[in-house]
C-alpha cells in the first residue's frame, strides 16, 4: 500500500513543474512534522539500520524522559541503551520485512527520573518507504499504559489473594456470581458440607446443583441480600442438603455478604458457613441427658447436694428437704441436717465417714434421721470430695436417698429368716439353701442328723460325697444346669445315712428372685421316698407283666374284630337278599293282584315295601360306616376338584330336578383315601340337595383356604398347626346350633322320617372319614337360613 502511494506521488510530481514540486513537498513535510509534534501519543521517526532518531515529539520525549538534544540525530540506542535488548530485534525485523509490528502492554525497563523503572507500552512500529521498495526507516507510535497494567496486575493479585483467602479459610466459604448465583469459588470445607467435588459445582447455578433448596429459605435470603446490598447473618439455621448418602440435616451458622463493584453495584455474594451440627447435636444430647438425669433422680427419689467445705454452705435439691420431712421448697442448712441425725449415728457413723472422705475422697454412710414428728427414717448418702492443686478439700458433691423401706424389709427378712430356720429345723424333710453360684450354705437339723456331719463339714461339699456314686454325676450335671439357666431343679437320688445305708430321696430346689427377676438364693427340700420307690419298682414289675398280658389280649381282640367285621359284611349282604325278594314280591302283588286287594291290603303292602326299602338303605349305610372304621388307610395323591366333579355327575339328575346351583373354589390336591373322600363329598352335597326350603332353588357354595389352628373354634384343634379347610354352605332349612354335635352321631335325626328321608348315618360317616384323615369337621347352622359344614385337614408341607 505504501509503494502504490509512492508511485502515485511520483506520477504527480512528473506532471508538476520542479519549483512547485519542491515547495509543495516542503509544505507537506512541515505539516507532517507539526502534526507529529502536536500528537497526544508518543511518536518518533527512526532512519537506517542504526535507527537514528530523525524526530521525536514531546509526548515521546516525556515518555522516555529524554531531551531532544539527547535523542534526536543520534541512534536510538545511544539515547536509550537500556531498550536495545528488547526492541532492536523487533525494529530490524520491521525494517527488513516491511511488516508493521503491534505491541500490547509491552514490558521494558527505562531509566527515568534517575532510576530504572518498569514500564508498559502499547505501540506500533510502522515501516517507512521512500523511492525504493525497501523500508528506509520506522515510525514509532507509543502509548504508555504502565498505570493501567499495574492496576490490572494489582487487581488480579487482589483477586488471587481473595480467592486464596476463600479457599484456605478454615470456615466454609463460596462465591456466588450474578443474580443466578453461579458458583465461582468453593473451598474444601464448603465442598465437605455439600458432599460434592469442585468440578461438579463450579460454573453451575446453585439451585441446579441443589434442587432441594427449593422451598427452603436460603434462595430467598440470597435474593434479598443481592437486591438490598445488606449483610445477612443467622445462627443454627436448619438446612437439608442432598448428596451421595441421601438428604442430610445440618445446623449452620452462616453469613451472606454482598460483593460490591467500584460503582457500588452488587456483582455477587460471598457465603460463609460454619457447620455447627455436632455442637447443636451435642447440646441437645446434653439437654436430653440432663432431662433423663432429672427423670432418673425423680424416679429413684434421689436428692442431690453440693457442700462448700470451707464455709459449710450447702446447696440442695427440693427432694432432700422432703427426705428430712419438710416441704420441697424449704432451704436447710448443713447444721440443721446434722442436728436431725440420730445422736449415736452422728458420732459413730457420719463423723467417721466424713473424716474418711477427707482422706480417700469418697463419702458413704447409712444412718438414721429424726423427723419433726419424731418418726425415724433411714438415709443413704454417697459423695465425692474435690481438692485444689494443694490437695486442700474444697467441695463435696453427693446424693441422698431415703432407704427406710429397704431397711424395714431387711429387718422383716431377718425376722422371717429366723422363723424360717426354726420351722425348717422342726421338719422331718431335709431343707437347705444355696447362694447364686450353687454352693450350699444352710442345712436344717434333720439333714445334719441324717449325715452325722457338722454344718461346716457339709458346706465343704461333704453332702455330695453322701450321694450314691451311680447318681452323683447326673446330680451335679442337673444342679449346675439349673443354676446356670435359673430353672427348677428336680432329681431322685440315693443318699448315704451316717450308718452307711442308702435311701432314696426326691430333691427339689426353686430359685428365689428379687423384684428385678435376679436370683438371690436357692431353697431346696429333700423328701424320703425310699418306701414309695420300692413300691413303685414292684408296681412297675407287675405293670410289665400286665402289659405283656394286654399285648396278647389285644392281638386276640384285633383278630376277633377282623372276624366280626367279616361277619358283619357277610351278614349284611345276606340280609339284603331276602329284603330284595320282599320288595320284588310286594311289587308283583301290587301290580298283578291290585284288583283283589282291599284298600287296607294295598296300604299294608305299600308300607311293607317302604319299610324294606328303608331297611335296605340302613344296611347300605351301616356297611359304609363299618367300612370307614376298618378300611386300610391307603393314601394317594388326589385332585379333589375331580372328586367333586364325579359327585356332581352322579347327582346330576337330582341337581337338574331341583334346579340347584353349585359353585366352588379351586380345591387342593391332597393325599387322601380317594373313595372315602368321594363318599364324604357325596353325603354333604346330597344333604344340601335334600334339606331344601320350600319354594327356594338350592344354592351350594364350596370354598377352600388355609387357617391357623388357634383360630378354629374346636377344642380338638392344635393351635400350633395350620389347617386347610373345605366348606360346604347351602341355603336350605338349616338347624338349631344347639344340635350341632348331635347331628354327627349314628342314627341321630333332627326331622321326622316322613318329612325328609334318611337313616341318620350319613353325617356320622362324614365325621369318621375326616377323622381317618386326622382332620376335624364342624357344622354351623341357623333355622331357615341354611347350613355350613367345614372340613379341617392338617396343611401338607
Amino acid at each position: 500500500m505504501d509503494k502504490s502511494k509512492n508511485l502515485h506521488q511520483h506520477s504527480s510530481e512528473n506532471s508538476t513543474p520542479p519549483a512547485e514540486r519542491v515547495n509543495s513537498a516542503q509544505d507537506n513535510e512541515s505539516k507532517f512534522r507539526n502534526t507529529v509534534k502536536q500528537a497526544p501519543v508518543g511518536m518518533a521517526i527512526l532512519r537506517g539500520e542504526d535507527f537514528v532518531v530523525e524526530m521525536a515529539n514531546d509526548a515521546y520525549l516525556s515518555i522516555v524522559d529524554r531531551t531532544e538534544d539527547e535523542l534526536v540525530g543520534k541512534s536510538l540506542f545511544t539515547g536509550l541503551p537500556e531498550v536495545r535488548t528488547y526492541v532492536e530485534p523487533i525494529l530490524l525485523n520491521v525494517l527488513h520485512t516491511g511488516i508493521a509490528y503491534h505491541g500490547n502492554e509491552f514490558e521494558v525497563t527505562l531509566r527515568r527520573f534517575g532510576t530504572p523503572q518498569q514500564c508498559f507500552f502499547n505501540f506500533v512500529y510502522q515501516p517507512l518507504f521512500e523511492e525504493s521498495e525497501h523500508a528506509s526507516g520506522v515510525m514509532v507510535v507509543a502509548t504508555e499504559v504502565t498505570q493501567q497494567v499495574l492496576s490490572k496486575q494489582a487487581l488480579q493479585s487482589s483477586e488471587n489473594q481473595f480467592r486464596n483467602l476463600v479457599t484456605q479459610s478454615q470456615f466454609a466459604k463460596a462465591i456466588l456470581k450474578g443474580r443466578d448465583f453461579v458458583i465461582s469459588i468453593a473451598n474444601e470445607s464448603m465442598l465437605n458440607i455439600w458432599r460434592r467435588r469442585l468440578d461438579a459445582v463450579v460454573g453451575k447455578r446453585l439451585i441446579d446443583v441443589f434442587p432441594e433448596l427449593e422451598g427452603q429459605k436460603f434462595i430467598d435470603l440470597l435474593h434479598d441480600v443481592y437486591d438490598h446490598a445488606k449483610i445477612y447473618r443467622e445462627n443454627e439455621a436448619i438446612a437439608y442438603v442432598d448428596g451421595p448418602g441421601g438428604l442430610k440435616k445440618h445446623y449452620l451458622d452462616f453469613q451472606y455478604a454482598p460483593i460490591l463493584e467500584l460503582d457500588g453495584s452488587v456483582s455477587g455474594i460471598m457465603a460463609s458457613v460454619n457447620d455447627v451440627t455436632d455442637k447443636v447435636t451435642l447440646r441437645q444430647q446434653f439437654a436430653e441427658t440432663a432431662d433423663r438425669l432429672s427423670l432418673a433422680t425423680d424416679g429413684t427419689r434421689l436428692a442431690t447436694w453440693d457442700l462448700n467445705l470451707q464455709t459449710r454452705e450447702i446447696i440442695h435439691s427440693g427432694r432432700l428437704a422432703v427426705i428430712f420431712g419438710y416441704d420441697e421448697n424449704t432451704v436447710l442448712t448443713h447444721a440443721q441436717m446434722r442436728d436431725q441425725v440420730m445422736p449415736e449415728d452422728r458420732t459413730a457413723i457420719i463423723e467417721k465417714a466424713f473424716h474418711a472422705a477427707l482422706q480417700t475422697g469418697t463419702y458413704y454412710y447409712e444412718a438414721r434421721i429424726i423427723h419433726q414428728d419424731k418418726s425415724i427414717h433411714w438415709v443413704r448418702t454417697q459423695g465425692k470430695v474435690f481438692f485444689d492443686e494443694n490437695q486442700v478439700p474444697l467441695r463435696m458433691l453427693g446424693t441422698m436417698m431415703d432407704i427406710t423401706d429397704r431397711k424395714e424389709s431387711e429387718l422383716a427378712l431377718k425376722t422371717s429368716e429366723g422363723k424360717f430356720r426354726t420351722l425348717a429345723d422342726s421338719m422331718p424333710q431335709f431343707v437347705w439353701t444355696s447362694d447364686t453360684q450353687g454352693t450350699l450354705n444352710y442345712f436344717n437339723r434333720s439333714m445334719i442328723d441324717y449325715f452325722g456331719l457338722a454344718p461346716e463339714e457339709l458346706e465343704m461339699n461333704g453332702w455330695i460325697q453322701a450321694v450314691h456314686p451311680d447318681d452323683r454325676a447326673e446330680n451335679q450335671r442337673l444342679w449346675m444346669y439349673s443354676v446356670e439357666h435359673g430353672t427348677d431343679f428336680m432329681f431322685e437320688h440315693r443318699l448315704k445315712r451316717f450308718d452307711g445305708e442308702y435311701r432314696w430321696y426326691q430333691c427339689r430346689a426353686i430359685p428365689q428372685n428379687d423384684a428385678d427377676g435376679t436370683i438371690r438364693m436357692w431353697v431346696g427340700t429333700s423328701s424320703d421316698i425310699h418306701d414309695n420307690r420300692l413300691f413303685i419298682d414292684q408296681l412297675e414289675t407287675k405293670v410289665q407283666e400286665r402289659t405283656q398280658q394286654l399285648i396278647v389280649a389285644n392281638s386276640e381282640l384285633v383278630r376277633t374284630n377282623m372276624e366280626l367285621a367279616q361277619f358283619a359284611y357277610v351278614a349284611s349282604h345276606d340280609l339284603q337278599e331276602p329284603l330284595r325278594k320282599i320288595q320284588t314280591f310286594a311289587t308283583r302283588i301290587l301290580e298283578t293282584e291290585t284288583g283283589n286287594l282291599s284298600e287296607r291290603g294295598k296300604d299294608y303292602f305299600q308300607r311293607m315295601q317302604a319299610s324294606s326299602t328303608r331297611m335296605q338303605q340302613l344296611i347300605v349305610d351301616l356297611l359304609a360306616f363299618s367300612r370307614a372304621n376298618v378300611a386300610e388307610k391307603h393314601l394317594e395323591s388326589t385332585d379333589l376338584n375331580q372328586v367333586l366333579q364325579n359327585v356332581k355327575d352322579q347327582l346330576s339328575d337330582v341337581i337338574q330336578a331341583e334346579n340347584a346351583t353349585i359353585t366352588s373354589d379351586e380345591l387342593p390336591v391332597r393325599y387322601v383315601i380317594a373313595y372315602q373322600f368321594e363318599q364324604l363329598f357325596m353325603n354333604l352335597v346330597a344333604n344340601a340337595l335334600k334339606f331344601v326350603s320350600p319354594g327356594r332353588a338350592p344354592m351350594i357354595e364350596i370354598r377352600s383356604g388355609e387357617v391357623e389352628g388357634a383360630a378354629i373354634a374346636l377344642a380338638e384343634a392344635d393351635p400350633t398347626t395350620n389347617y386347610q379347610y373345605i366348606s360346604f354352605s347351602d341355603n336350605g332349612i338349616g338347624f338349631d346350633p344347639q344340635f350341632k354335635d348331635r347331628i354327627f352321631q349314628v342314627f341321630q335325626r333332627l326331622h321326622n322320617r316322613s318329612a325328609y328321608e334318611g337313616t341318620g348315618i350319613g353325617l356320622a360317616i362324614c365325621k369318621k372319614i375326616v377323622e381317618n384323615h386326622k382332620g376335624l369337621i364342624d357344622a354351623v347352622g341357623k333355622p331357615g337360613a341354611g347350613s355350613t359344614f367345614i372340613i379341617y385337614l392338617p396343611a401338607e408341607g
